[in-house]
């Protein structure tokens, strides 16, 4: 039995890696454009070091930031990563518009545009690209729930009782294929009970994440107490057996 796997966003590892790297390249471009030469001489790159405004030094480190944080695929840490993102354009937004240099000429000002235009370009990647890298089902302060492919029948109640099979489950939600349509799509569907016939028929209440073309996504709602450990109790028992067929 194996666990059910998103998918694995590498050209978001990519970009996270390009952030850890960005702070020295713009320092480095920063530099180079001053029209010194040797600025990349130590005792040269050093004083320069020593004219970086507070501010800069602000900004230069939520880019690092964002790139540690793009490395863990979890709704929390992309959504910090997004925030940051979002002040370090608005940092050079401002800066950009309002011509605030710490020292003059045409190259910082191209800099901090084409800065911008890039942060505006990541934020959109970043944003709308987060799915299928990230579980929604995800809690905001806690670990993702293992998900694991165990396939059970069960009933969803909404307008009516539809029957189907979980594709995927865990402690926190269900990946569930029916075997005929729900009217509506999750705008319309926001909550239903869910039956699990051979998990001692415990009913628990859902919210629906996503719908389409029968395949049902569900977050739980107030799955504790004896629910919850009858659930947990099913996932052992469950990899207890495979182990014991695959040995």
């Amino acid at each position: 039995m194996t666990q059910a796997e998103l998918k694995k966003p590498a050209g978001i590892f990519l970009l996270a890696y390009l952030f850890l790297l960005a702070p020295l390249g713009n320092l480095a471009i920063s530099f180079a454009g001053s029209g010194i030469s040797e600025w990349y001489k130590p005792s040269v790159f050093y004083a320069f070091l020593q004219t970086v405004s507070s501010l800069d030094w602000f900004w230069l480190s939520l880019l690092f930031v964002t790139g540690l944080l793009l490395f863990r695929p979890h709704k929390t840490t992309w959504s910090l990563a997004i925030g940051a993102l979002f002040v370090v354009l608005a940092i050079n937004s401002y800066r950009f518009l309002s011509h605030d240099l710490n020292y003059e000429g045409n190259f910082a000002q191209w800099q901090l545009g084409i800065s911008s235009l890039v942060t505006v370009s990541i934020l959109f990647v970043v944003f709308y690209f987060r799915f299928p890298y990230l579980d929604r089902r995800a809690r905001w302060l806690f670990p993702t729930a293992h998900r694991y492919e165990f396939r059970t029948p069960v009933e969803v109640v909404a307008q009516d009782i539809f029957t189907g099979v979980t594709e995927s489950i865990s402690a926190s939600g269900a990946r569930i294929r029916l075997k005929r349509h729900m009217a509506g799509g999750s705008r319309d569907l926001r909550y239903v009970d869910v039956i699990f016939p051979e998990i001692r028929n415990i009913k628990i209440k859902a919210r629906v994440v996503e719908y389409g073309d029968n395949l049902l996504r569900l977050k739980f709602k107030g799955l504790e107490g004896r629910d919850r450990a009858y659930l947990l109790d099913w996932f052992r028992s469950q990899i207890e057996t495979n182990e014991e067929s695959s040995g």
